[in-house]
C-alpha cells in the first residue's frame, strides 16, 4: 500500500492504490480545495506532489487544460494515488472562519528515531562564518584576521625611512 505523506500537516497515512488525493485528504480532514463557490466544490485544487515516476496517474486532459501536470504541480480531484509520495497543500478560504486545521507536531529526532536530523552544513553561519569546521577540508581554520585594513607593504615603511633620512642629512 502506498503511503501518502501530507507535509504541511505532518501526517503520513498508508492508503490503498488508485486512490484520489482529494478523498484521501478529505478523511484526514485537510482542505485541498479554495472553493470559489461555498458548499460546490468548484475552485482551485491544486497541490504539489513530490514521488517516484509513475507514483501518480498520469495527467489527464483537463488536469493538462487547467495547468496542472507541470512539475510537481497537480490537481487533487484528479490525480490517483499509486505509490509513495509527498504532498503540499494551501489553505482553503474555509480554513480561516472554523478551527484550526489539524497538525500532528513537528518530528523530531529525541522523540522518533527515524526522523531525519539536520546535517552538519559547509554553509557558513554565525558561530562559523566560514563554515562549519567538520565539514570543510580537515577540519582545521587559520585564526580569521582581526585587522580589515590593507598591510603595508614591507618595502614601503623603509622607503620612508630611507628619505627622511637625505631630508635631515640635506639640511
Amino acid at each position: 500500500m502506498p503511503k501518502v505523506t501530507f507535509v504541511n500537516e505532518h501526517r503520513t497515512v498508508e492508503v490503498p492504490s488508485g486512490r484520489k488525493i482529494s478523498d484521501v485528504a478529505k478523511e484526514l480532514g485537510i482542505a485541498v480545495c479554495r472553493e470559489e463557490f461555498a458548499g460546490t466544490g468548484i475552485g482551485n485544487w491544486t497541490v504539489w506532489v513530490k514521488g517516484e515516476p509513475g507514483a501518480l496517474s498520469a495527467p489527464g486532459f483537463f488536469e493538462k487544460l487547467g495547468g496542472g501536470g507541470q512539475g510537481m504541480k497537480r490537481f487533487a480531484n484528479k490525480a490517483k494515488i499509486l505509490g509513495d509520495v509527498e504532498i503540499w497543500t494551501q489553505g482553503g478560504l474555509g480554513d480561516r472562519l472554523r478551527a484550526p486545521r489539524p497538525v500532528d507536531g513537528v518530528p523530531t529526532p529525541r522523540t522518533d528515531a527515524s526522523a531525519p536530523r539536520l546535517g552538519v552544513s559547509a554553509a557558513g553561519t554565525a558561530a562559523f562564518p566560514y563554515g562549519h569546521p567538520a565539514a570543510v577540508g580537515n577540519g582545521t581554520r587559520p585564526a580569521v584576521a582581526r585587522n580589515t585594513g590593507k598591510p603595508k607593504a614591507k618595502g614601503a615603511a623603509a622607503e620612508t625611512e630611507a628619505d627622511d633620512d637625505e631630508a635631515e642629512a640635506d639640511e
